[in-house]
């Protein structure tokens, strides 16, 4: 039998979590200024343009799936929410700018509440290369107060042409997007100003 040194066995345990750190450094915006150039992917989705469909996999987590309206599946469209108007969050599940702008959004979500309920707003954080346990302990620990949806595979973070995170869009369940904004956006009253015009 093949006997591993200590050392090997720490690089081993070590090395999912190596991953996730240069996932991480991958997809976040620092600096900012440096991320403003378009990935290779192509363009940015802009306002007036339309998205591709997207396949989203139904949250892991708690009520999450029940709070989007899409319990008893195992994936969903954006066509399939209860709502008007999409606030649609690309993170990264390692993300230090992401950390900087949860609180704000955890804040716009608490004030988005009465007009969730009543089917004109929905909101939920697509974790671009975040597995279900990775979003799970996100939830559980109460780092994010809405929805986060898993997207392991980036599949729809490349449809979306690979934007670096926080990446925050407002979209219509038909994909039409109504705003955009790459890197952290803390003035959620300009969000929430663009999202009651949006409704009128």
């Amino acid at each position: 039998m093949l006997k591993l040194r200590p050392l090997s066995c720490a690089l081993i345990a070590w090395a999912p979590i190596a991953r996730a750190f240069f996932l991480c450094a991958a997809l976040c915006l620092a600096p900012l200024g440096a991320a403003q150039a378009a990935p290779a992917a192509g363009p940015l989705p802009e306002p007036g343009a339309t998205l591709p469909t997207l396949s989203l996999k139904v949250p892991v987590y708690g009520q999450d799936a029940k709070a989007l309206g899409v319990g008893g599946k195992m994936t969903f469209r954006l066509q399939d929410l209860k709502a008007k108007v999409i606030v649609l969050e690309v993170i990264g599940v390692y993300c230090g700018e992401c950390a900087k702008q949860v609180g704000s959004f955890n804040t716009l979500y608490a004030r988005l509440a009465r007009r969730i309920q009543a089917g004109e707003v929905q909101m939920f954080g697509l974790a671009a290369g975040g597995t279900d346990m990775e979003v799970d302990s996100l939830r559980k620990n109460g780092i994010y107060k809405y929805p986060l949806v898993a997207d392991e595979r980036y599949q729809n973070h490349k449809l979306l042409r690979e934007p670096k995170t926080p990446f925050t869009m407002l979209v219509t369940p038909a994909g039409k997007v109504l705003y955009t904004h790459l890197g952290v956006d803390e003035d959620i009253d300009a969000i929430l100003a663009r999202i009651k015009d949006a409704l009128k």
